[in-house]
């Protein structure tokens, strides 16, 4: 005969079991934020052709981006700021970008500060340029590949605040055998780390 404890033992297990995997899938699939994710090649539209592949990985993670060539700074800046301000559905704002277009995420991030919108992450794959990155972006990560002549460091604005991370691809730990300016943007290991830091972002202002 069975005791009564042993039907409440078995009774308690059996719930556990119903309601412990749901949990776990719950935390699994943490909720991610929409927002406005932009990728930009950079010249000719031909050279940065890893952001595609990018933009693809990012929708097989259920992560909407648009993969864009070089627009007018200041209208697609226009642009990001109205959608921005009507629906929250358009924040957080990530920026990333090849080359010129690496450049063109400095550009817009700056025509986006003085209508005080901000900037959640950039992440700039060999800018021609030094930047700066406007004190309305919170975080940059800069993979470059050349020296302080071109595909450089940036540098901050003044009166930047946020975390900026210049990753050098070519000296020292974070050095990645072969690379350089034309294949920066395919590398699978730097897409990973992008991936990884957008998602980051996007779970913070889900």
């Amino acid at each position: 005969m069975i005791s009564r404890r042993s039907l409440i033992s078995t009774a308690t297990l059996l719930l556990a079991s119903s309601v412990l995997p749901a949990e776990a899938a719950t935390k699994k699939k943490a909720k991610l934020a929409t927002g406005q994710i932009y990728l930009f090649r950079g010249f000719a539209n031909v050279f940065s052709m890893g952001l595609d592949t990018l933009g693809k990985q990012l929708a097989a993670e259920g992560i909407k981006a648009e993969v864009l060539s070089l627009p007018n700074s200041a209208s697609f800046a226009k642009r990001i700021a109205d959608r921005y301000k009507s629906s929250k559905e358009a924040r957080p704002i990530v920026l990333i970008g090849h080359s010129l277009g690496a450049d063109m995420t400095f550009a817009i991030a700056s025509a986006l500060k003085p209508m005080k919108i901000p900037v959640e992450l950039i992440i700039s794959f060999d800018p021609t340029g030094r930047g700066p990155v406007p004190g309305n972006v919170k975080k940059t990560l800069n993979f470059f590949t050349g020296d302080e002549s071109i595909w450089s460091p940036v540098l901050p604005a003044p009166g930047f605040k946020g975390e900026l991370s210049n990753i050098n691809l070519r000296q020292g730990e974070t050095a990645v055998k072969g690379i350089g300016h034309f294949n920066v943007d395919k590398n699978p290991e730097l897409h990973a780390r992008s991936i990884q830091e957008i998602k980051k972002v996007l779970r913070r202002r889900a």
